[in-house]
Protein backbone atom coordinates (compact mmCIF):
# COMPACT_ATOMS: atom_id res chain seq x y z
CA UNK A 1 0.00 0.00 0.00
CA UNK A 2 1.33 3.53 -0.80
CA UNK A 3 0.65 6.54 1.07
CA UNK A 4 0.92 10.02 -0.29
CA UNK A 5 1.49 13.50 0.88
CA UNK A 6 1.53 16.59 -0.53
CA UNK A 7 5.35 17.06 -0.52
CA UNK A 8 5.93 17.96 -4.00
CA UNK A 9 9.45 18.33 -5.99
CA UNK A 10 10.01 22.44 -6.56
CA UNK A 11 12.46 21.76 -9.12
CA UNK A 12 12.56 19.32 -12.16
CA UNK A 13 15.77 19.08 -12.35
CA UNK A 14 16.00 17.64 -8.61
CA UNK A 15 17.43 14.56 -8.06
CA UNK A 16 14.35 12.24 -7.02
CA UNK A 17 15.95 9.82 -4.68
CA UNK A 18 14.12 6.44 -3.69
CA UNK A 19 15.64 4.73 -0.36
CA UNK A 20 15.26 1.08 0.53
CA UNK A 21 15.37 0.78 4.81
CA UNK A 22 13.86 2.49 7.62
CA UNK A 23 15.88 0.48 9.89
CA UNK A 24 18.68 2.20 10.31
CA UNK A 25 19.77 5.83 11.65
CA UNK A 26 20.87 6.29 8.59
CA UNK A 27 17.68 6.53 7.04
CA UNK A 28 16.75 10.10 8.89
CA UNK A 29 20.82 10.78 8.47
CA UNK A 30 20.63 11.14 4.79
CA UNK A 31 17.21 12.79 4.35
CA UNK A 32 17.67 15.61 6.74
CA UNK A 33 19.99 17.02 4.24
CA UNK A 34 17.59 17.03 1.47
CA UNK A 35 14.19 17.33 2.45
CA UNK A 36 14.14 19.93 4.86
CA UNK A 37 14.05 23.68 3.45
CA UNK A 38 16.75 24.93 5.51
CA UNK A 39 19.02 21.41 4.98
CA UNK A 40 22.51 21.99 3.41
CA UNK A 41 21.57 20.09 0.07
CA UNK A 42 18.46 20.91 -0.20
CA UNK A 43 17.38 21.87 -4.07
CA UNK A 44 19.71 19.37 -5.41
CA UNK A 45 17.77 16.44 -4.34
CA UNK A 46 14.66 15.19 -2.60
CA UNK A 47 14.19 11.83 -0.61
CA UNK A 48 10.46 11.13 -2.31
CA UNK A 49 9.59 7.34 -1.82
CA UNK A 50 10.70 5.01 1.14
CA UNK A 51 10.42 1.82 1.85
CA UNK A 52 10.90 -0.17 5.29
CA UNK A 53 10.33 -3.42 6.38
CA UNK A 54 8.55 -2.54 9.56
CA UNK A 55 6.11 0.00 7.69
CA UNK A 56 5.13 1.71 10.73
CA UNK A 57 8.47 2.67 11.24
CA UNK A 58 8.80 4.08 7.70
CA UNK A 59 5.91 6.03 8.54
CA UNK A 60 6.97 7.60 11.45
CA UNK A 61 9.92 8.61 9.63
CA UNK A 62 8.46 9.43 6.31
CA UNK A 63 6.30 12.10 8.50
CA UNK A 64 9.07 13.46 10.54
CA UNK A 65 11.42 14.26 7.37
CA UNK A 66 8.80 15.02 4.98
CA UNK A 67 9.23 12.16 2.67
CA UNK A 68 6.28 12.09 0.18
CA UNK A 69 5.34 8.01 -0.09
CA UNK A 70 5.89 5.02 2.12
CA UNK A 71 5.39 2.57 -0.27
CA UNK A 72 4.36 -1.18 0.26
CA UNK A 73 7.21 -3.09 -2.03
CA UNK A 74 11.16 -2.13 -2.45
CA UNK A 75 10.70 -2.07 -6.23
CA UNK A 76 7.84 0.78 -5.52
CA UNK A 77 10.76 2.45 -3.85
CA UNK A 78 12.65 2.40 -7.50
CA UNK A 79 9.53 3.74 -9.70
CA UNK A 80 9.80 7.58 -11.03
CA UNK A 81 13.14 7.97 -9.50
CA UNK A 82 16.75 9.15 -10.61
CA UNK A 83 18.78 7.59 -7.66
CA UNK A 84 18.71 4.35 -5.24
CA UNK A 85 19.97 4.77 -1.86
CA UNK A 86 20.05 0.86 -0.14
CA UNK A 87 20.54 2.68 3.22
CA UNK A 88 19.36 -1.39 5.65
CA UNK A 89 21.27 -0.98 8.55
CA UNK A 90 22.95 -4.42 8.23
CA UNK A 91 24.74 -6.12 5.37
CA UNK A 92 23.20 -9.07 4.70
CA UNK A 93 20.10 -7.45 3.75
CA UNK A 94 21.68 -5.05 0.92
CA UNK A 95 22.63 -7.40 -1.72
CA UNK A 96 18.87 -7.89 -2.85
CA UNK A 97 17.85 -4.45 -2.72
CA UNK A 98 20.94 -3.24 -4.77
CA UNK A 99 20.31 -5.93 -7.46
CA UNK A 100 16.92 -4.82 -7.47
CA UNK A 101 18.12 -1.25 -8.22
CA UNK A 102 20.85 -1.76 -10.50
CA UNK A 103 18.31 -3.98 -12.68
CA UNK A 104 15.79 -0.96 -12.51
CA UNK A 105 19.11 0.57 -14.48
CA UNK A 106 19.22 3.10 -11.59
CA UNK A 107 22.46 4.62 -10.11
CA UNK A 108 23.06 2.95 -6.58
CA UNK A 109 24.01 3.78 -3.84
CA UNK A 110 24.75 1.24 -1.09
CA UNK A 111 25.43 2.21 2.48
CA UNK A 112 27.88 0.40 4.67
CA UNK A 113 28.67 -2.41 4.76
CA UNK A 114 28.47 -3.15 0.91
CA UNK A 115 27.64 -6.54 1.63
CA UNK A 116 28.37 -9.23 4.10
CA UNK A 117 30.12 -11.51 1.90
CA UNK A 118 32.42 -10.93 -1.03
CA UNK A 119 30.23 -13.34 -3.15
CA UNK A 120 27.27 -10.88 -3.57
CA UNK A 121 30.15 -7.83 -3.44
CA UNK A 122 31.53 -9.28 -6.85
CA UNK A 123 28.05 -10.20 -7.77
CA UNK A 124 26.66 -7.00 -7.55
CA UNK A 125 29.52 -4.99 -9.03
CA UNK A 126 29.58 -7.43 -11.93
CA UNK A 127 26.09 -6.68 -12.22
CA UNK A 128 26.31 -3.13 -12.49
CA UNK A 129 29.02 -3.13 -14.95
CA UNK A 130 26.77 -5.63 -17.29
CA UNK A 131 24.22 -3.22 -16.98
CA UNK A 132 26.36 0.17 -17.45
CA UNK A 133 24.86 1.32 -14.07
CA UNK A 134 26.83 3.62 -12.00
CA UNK A 135 27.48 2.15 -8.57
CA UNK A 136 28.68 3.80 -4.95
CA UNK A 137 29.15 1.90 -1.70
CA UNK A 138 31.53 3.29 1.47
CA UNK A 139 31.42 4.38 4.48
CA UNK A 140 30.75 8.11 5.40
CA UNK A 141 34.37 8.14 6.80
CA UNK A 142 35.79 8.46 3.05
CA UNK A 143 34.51 11.88 2.89
CA UNK A 144 34.57 13.39 6.57
CA UNK A 145 35.89 16.88 6.96
CA UNK A 146 38.56 15.72 9.24
CA UNK A 147 39.63 13.59 6.82
CA UNK A 148 39.83 15.62 3.40
CA UNK A 149 41.75 18.08 5.89
CA UNK A 150 44.38 16.11 6.69
CA UNK A 151 44.34 14.69 2.95
CA UNK A 152 45.19 18.11 1.72
CA UNK A 153 47.69 18.05 4.32
CA UNK A 154 49.51 14.91 3.28
CA UNK A 155 50.53 16.42 -0.20
CA UNK A 156 53.45 17.86 2.03
CA UNK A 157 54.26 14.34 3.32
CA UNK A 158 56.60 12.75 0.75
CA UNK A 159 56.60 9.22 0.52
CA UNK A 160 53.97 7.37 2.43
CA UNK A 161 55.20 4.92 5.11
CA UNK A 162 52.44 4.00 7.32
CA UNK A 163 49.32 4.67 8.93
CA UNK A 164 47.15 3.61 12.50
CA UNK A 165 43.04 3.45 12.24
CA UNK A 166 41.24 3.17 15.63
CA UNK A 167 37.86 2.45 15.56
CA UNK A 168 35.19 -0.07 17.15
CA UNK A 169 35.11 -3.54 16.21
CA UNK A 170 31.18 -4.12 16.89
CA UNK A 171 27.67 -2.29 17.47
CA UNK A 172 26.02 -2.55 20.41
CA UNK A 173 23.19 -2.99 19.55
CA UNK A 174 20.45 -5.72 20.53
CA UNK A 175 20.43 -7.10 16.90
CA UNK A 176 23.17 -9.96 16.86
CA UNK A 177 24.53 -8.70 13.29
CA UNK A 178 25.66 -5.96 15.02
CA UNK A 179 28.51 -8.19 15.93
CA UNK A 180 29.02 -9.01 12.06
CA UNK A 181 32.57 -7.55 12.16
CA UNK A 182 32.09 -5.64 8.92
CA UNK A 183 28.95 -3.92 10.59
CA UNK A 184 31.04 -1.21 11.95
CA UNK A 185 34.84 -2.83 11.43
CA UNK A 186 34.07 -1.75 7.36
CA UNK A 187 34.75 2.21 9.00
CA UNK A 188 38.22 1.41 9.90
CA UNK A 189 39.22 0.42 6.78
CA UNK A 190 37.62 2.49 4.94
CA UNK A 191 39.64 5.10 6.53
CA UNK A 192 43.23 3.15 5.79
CA UNK A 193 42.22 2.91 2.26
CA UNK A 194 41.07 6.78 1.91
CA UNK A 195 44.66 7.34 4.03
CA UNK A 196 47.27 5.22 2.35
CA UNK A 197 45.59 4.40 -0.62
CA UNK A 198 44.97 0.83 -2.46
CA UNK A 199 47.53 -2.13 -3.45
CA UNK A 200 47.07 -3.98 0.08
CA UNK A 201 48.46 -7.37 -1.06
CA UNK A 202 47.90 -9.37 2.50
CA UNK A 203 46.78 -9.43 6.26
CA UNK A 204 47.89 -10.24 9.42
CA UNK A 205 45.39 -10.07 12.65
CA UNK A 206 46.39 -10.46 16.05
CA UNK A 207 43.05 -11.45 18.30
CA UNK A 208 42.77 -10.91 22.27
CA UNK A 209 39.66 -10.10 24.04
CA UNK A 210 40.08 -6.45 23.97
CA UNK A 211 40.85 -5.28 20.21
CA UNK A 212 41.69 -6.69 16.62
CA UNK A 213 45.40 -5.86 15.51
CA UNK A 214 45.28 -6.01 11.72
CA UNK A 215 48.78 -5.54 10.41
CA UNK A 216 48.09 -4.93 6.25
CA UNK A 217 50.94 -5.35 4.03
CA UNK A 218 51.60 -3.17 0.62
CA UNK A 219 54.01 -4.59 -1.75
CA UNK A 220 56.03 -1.11 -2.36
CA UNK A 221 57.19 -1.86 1.96
CA UNK A 222 54.11 0.24 3.06
CA UNK A 223 52.31 -0.84 6.07
CA UNK A 224 48.56 -0.02 7.62
CA UNK A 225 47.52 -0.64 10.94
CA UNK A 226 43.67 -1.29 11.94
CA UNK A 227 43.02 -1.35 15.85
CA UNK A 228 39.56 -2.49 16.30
CA UNK A 229 38.40 -2.01 19.77
CA UNK A 230 35.58 -4.52 21.48
CA UNK A 231 34.94 -2.01 24.12
CA UNK A 232 35.38 1.64 23.35
CA UNK A 233 33.67 5.26 24.43
CA UNK A 234 32.92 5.44 20.34
CA UNK A 235 35.70 6.88 18.21
CA UNK A 236 37.46 7.16 14.62
CA UNK A 237 40.88 8.27 14.64
CA UNK A 238 44.32 7.77 11.95
CA UNK A 239 47.11 8.84 11.78
CA UNK A 240 49.53 8.52 8.49
CA UNK A 241 52.96 9.08 8.17
CA UNK A 242 55.34 9.72 5.60
CA UNK A 243 59.24 10.53 4.77
CA UNK A 244 58.37 13.88 4.86
CA UNK A 245 55.85 14.76 7.40
CA UNK A 246 52.83 13.39 9.37
CA UNK A 247 49.18 14.23 10.31
CA UNK A 248 46.06 12.81 12.35
CA UNK A 249 42.57 13.01 12.18
CA UNK A 250 40.22 12.69 14.82
CA UNK A 251 36.55 12.36 13.73
CA UNK A 252 34.10 14.00 15.42
CA UNK A 253 31.89 15.97 12.77
CA UNK A 254 29.54 13.37 12.05
CA UNK A 255 27.13 15.95 10.39
CA UNK A 256 29.99 16.57 7.78
CA UNK A 257 30.69 13.86 7.07
CA UNK A 258 27.17 12.27 5.64
CA UNK A 259 27.04 15.70 3.78
CA UNK A 260 30.13 15.45 2.23
CA UNK A 261 29.36 11.72 1.07
CA UNK A 262 25.30 12.41 -0.07
CA UNK A 263 26.76 15.47 -1.98
CA UNK A 264 29.17 12.79 -4.05
CA UNK A 265 26.16 10.17 -3.81
CA UNK A 266 23.96 12.94 -5.60
CA UNK A 267 27.06 13.92 -8.05
CA UNK A 268 26.69 10.48 -9.53
CA UNK A 269 23.23 10.49 -10.07
CA UNK A 270 23.41 14.02 -12.13
CA UNK A 271 26.76 13.16 -14.14
CA UNK A 272 26.23 9.44 -14.03
CA UNK A 273 29.90 8.79 -12.78
CA UNK A 274 30.85 7.55 -9.68
CA UNK A 275 33.07 9.53 -7.24
CA UNK A 276 35.89 6.97 -7.54
CA UNK A 277 36.57 3.41 -8.81
CA UNK A 278 34.07 0.79 -7.22
CA UNK A 279 37.21 -1.52 -7.84
CA UNK A 280 38.10 0.67 -4.57
CA UNK A 281 35.06 -0.73 -2.74
CA UNK A 282 36.06 -4.23 -3.54
CA UNK A 283 39.32 -3.87 -2.02
CA UNK A 284 38.16 -2.35 1.06
CA UNK A 285 35.55 -5.00 1.34
CA UNK A 286 38.57 -7.55 0.32
CA UNK A 287 41.05 -6.00 3.35
CA UNK A 288 37.94 -6.85 6.10
CA UNK A 289 37.68 -10.18 5.12
CA UNK A 290 41.03 -11.03 4.87
CA UNK A 291 41.51 -9.43 8.72
CA UNK A 292 38.64 -11.40 9.79
CA UNK A 293 39.76 -14.79 8.37
CA UNK A 294 43.51 -14.22 9.82
CA UNK A 295 41.87 -13.55 12.90
CA UNK A 296 39.41 -17.14 12.89
CA UNK A 297 42.82 -18.74 11.76
CA UNK A 298 45.32 -17.46 14.42
CA UNK A 299 46.73 -14.63 13.07
CA UNK A 300 48.35 -16.56 9.78
CA UNK A 301 48.72 -14.31 7.37
CA UNK A 302 46.40 -14.17 4.91
CA UNK A 303 46.53 -12.84 1.13
CA UNK A 304 43.79 -10.19 -0.09
CA UNK A 305 43.89 -11.52 -3.55
CA UNK A 306 42.23 -14.98 -2.32
CA UNK A 307 38.65 -12.53 -2.08
CA UNK A 308 39.06 -12.22 -5.68
CA UNK A 309 40.51 -8.37 -5.04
Amino acid sequence: MTEEKDTCIEDENMIRIGMIGADSTHTEAWTQLVNPADSPLHGRAQVVKLWGEDAEQARSKAAEWQIAEVVGTPAEALTDVDLAMVVNRYGDDHPPHARLAIEAGLPTFVDKPFANEMEDVHSLVNLAAERSVPLMSCSALRYAGEVLELQERMKGFGALNSAIISGAAAGDFPDPRALHPFFYGVHAVELLHTLLGGGAEAVTTRRTARCDIGLVHYADGRQGVINLLHETPGLYHGAVFGAEGWGEADIVDGSRFYTETLARVIQMAESGEPPFPIAWSVEVMAMMAALVRSAEEGGRTVQIGRFGQ
